[in-house]
């Protein structure tokens, strides 16, 4: 008599389905098969075996791919685990945690990962503060050293080009362990890689590289633990901490979160002693806060500005100055209409590069030719307003013609003065090699309408003191703004200060925050769709708001709404807000979910 596997499928139809198999073939969890679906071959994972289906004609599984399981029952369990916590399906999880060389009609011959007992080894969860990576990474070396003795150890990094220069560090130590997964590699050379992985390895990996864990896991790191680049910001949507969090508490093996600054959420379990910290004992320094008054608001550079230049080049310094606005002019207007022109495909502004007589989309990259004259009046000639960085490039040339000003790509050793985007973070893991540095965006990410807007704040302009071995200005209008009363302070006074307001007002880590977008080409179909699911939301939960506009409100031709709930931080509000979604039918509509 034949039995039945329960397959997951690459299809979101949010469930699994059920196969016959011969009663003699050796199948088990985790193992790659062919199977037909409307009438197309495509490949599944089994999830499981049942004894009864409630399909009455079943399709019997085409092929076994694997001779091996290429996925554990734990990784199963896994994906189960992530579907309750995110409104996603299982199936979801478990494609995400093949290399993309097995989701392919083909046998591969796969190294079986050995699951070793953890003998000797002390579960903790332990958050490492420290300025540098290598100040960090010395803290935690020999917990990696304990992990490699029987079993295999994962390192998390925020970005690739942060991975590579890692690497280097770690191989002086660990030359032979080091096998690195990234989405940058061919298809065959991650698998391989992975392949290599599956036991004694020591795993370096940006975000995606938590879903390929091998069996025999001591210990998992989150190397800058509140970098943005964690959140994966399309569908499935997820944050590295909290898998990294449920895979440790799985597998019962230490997590170690290691960064300059710890996320609200991690400085909350180590307030209520759900986790440790071990700090750096060192000084924390200054930043000098720069008010600008109100009558110049409008002034990129101003007396304040010019005077700091001038002292720093006096002295010797060299200073960046960071301005985190691309091109030349950000957006393009008609003289005569007043017309601003925008993306045929997005609600972005046009922009501008100074070196070319094009124009961009900042969203989906798009390149206009731009005409002398207005196509909207025909009258007008076409205008160029708004400061990027560079046309504060050319400004300064103006006030000082006599400095070498270059912009973060070409700077060299001649160079005075250094014009940056938020791109000079990507050297925090470099020690300082400027002496002053000036901030000339911090209002601009203030203004932003999202509750985390101040924390970002604090933690950008606390990493990029760590690139300064002199001063750091931040130039601001409104220094009334609570930030600036805590930026000097001790660290955790801020932190104090933050989590006392998200607790007010039932925001995260205290609240949950489900933000529902929703897309569609025809925007009268998608405002009425949104308010319909808005009714059906209202009735359940007490707090709903929207629809609002995404910003761009228009993205590659599909425009966006978005709902927002805000309810009780517990399994049960994940549920409830998960059943409904999956209830709502709209074929026209799309949708994607987050929560924070």
């Amino acid at each position: 008599m034949d039995k039945i596997a329960k397959v997951a499928l690459p299809i979101a139809l949010g469930k699994e389905f059920d196969y016959l198999y011969p009663q003699d073939l050796r199948l088990t969890e985790g193992m790659r098969v062919l199977v037909d679906f409307n009438g197309k071959k495509v490949i599944g994972v089994v999830a499981g075996m049942v004894l009864t289906s409630t399909i009455k004609k079943l399709k019997s599984i085409i092929k076994v791919l694997d001779e091996e399981a290429v996925l554990s029952k734990e990784h199963i369990r896994l994906a189960r685990n992530l579907s309750e916590f995110y409104p996603y399906e299982p199936a979801e999880f478990i494609f995400m945690m093949l290399p993309a060389y097995l989701r392919k009609t083909r046998k591969a011959q796969i190294t079986a990962g050995i699951k070793e007992p953890v003998i000797g080894l002390k579960r903790e969860k332990l958050f490492v503060k420290g300025v540098s990576f290598p100040e960090r990474y010395n803290a935690w070396k020999i917990k990696v050293e304990e992990g490699l003795k029987t079993g295999s150890v994962l390192i998390c990094f925020p970005q690739i080009s942060y991975l590579l220069k890692a690497k280097e560090i770690l191989e002086r130590d660990f030359p032979a362990s080091i096998k690195v997964l990234h989405s940058r590699q061919r298809e065959k050379d991650f698998f391989l890689s992975w392949n290599e992985s599956r036991r004694r390895a020591l795993i370096l990996g940006v975000r995606a590289a938590v879903f390929h864990y091998p069996a025999d896991l001591r210990l998992v790191v989150v190397e800058q633990e509140n970098s943005p680049y964690y959140f994966q910001e399309e569908k499935p949507f997820y944050h590295l901490r909290d898998v990294a969090g449920m895979l440790c508490d799985l597998k019962k093996v230490s997590l170690v979160l290691s960064g300059d600054y710890p996320s609200l959420e991690a400085y909350r379990d180590i307030k209520e002693n759900k986790m440790k910290i071990e700090e750096a004992d060192s000084q924390e320094r200054e930043i000098n806060i720069m008010g600008l008054p109100d009558f110049n608001k409008n002034k990129i550079i101003g007396p304040v500005l010019t005077e700091v230049i001038r002292k720093a080049v006096q002295e010797k310094n060299k200073l960046v100055i960071i301005w985190n606005k691309k091109g030349f002019a950000r957006i393009i207007y008609c003289s005569d209409c007043g017309h601003i022109f925008t993306c045929g495909h997005c609600s972005g502004y046009l922009q501008t590069s100074l070196k070319e007589d094009e124009a961009s989309c900042p969203y989906c990259q798009r390149r206009v030719k731009l005409e002398s004259i207005c196509s909207y009046c025909r009258r007008g000639y076409l205008k160029r307003g708004g400061f990027g960085i560079e046309r504060l490039r050319e400004t300064l040339k103006k006030f000082f013609p006599e400095l070498c000003i270059d912009d973060w790509q070409n700077r060299s050793q001649k160079s005075q003065v250094v014009l940056a985007t938020a791109q000079v973070l990507s050297s925090l893991y470099e020690p300082p090699v400027f002496e002053t540095g000036c901030v000339l965006d911090t209002d601009h990410m203030l203004s932003r309408t999202d509750y985390e807007a101040t924390f970002d704040t604090f933690l950008y302009l606390k990493k990029l003191l760590a690139l300064f071995s002199r001063q750091l200005y931040v130039f601001t209008h409104n220094r009334k703004h609570y930030l600036f009363r805590y930026l000097n302070s001790k660290w955790k006074d801020f932190y104090e200060v933050e989590l006392g307001l998200r607790e007010k007002f039932g925001l995260a880590p205290f609240g949950l925050i489900a933000k529902i977008t929703l897309r569609s080409k025809s925007e009268n179909n998608l405002l009425k769709k949104t308010q319909e699911l808005y009714n059906i939301l209202a009735e359940k939960f007490t707090q709903v708001y929207g629809p609002f506009k995404e910003e761009p409100f228009k993205l590659r031709d599909k425009y966006r709404y978005s709902l927002v709930i805000k309810a009780e931080r517990n399994s049960c509000s994940r549920k409830a807000i998960k059943k409904e979604i999956v209830s709502f039918r709209a074929s026209s509509v799309k949708m994607a979910v987050t929560f924070r």
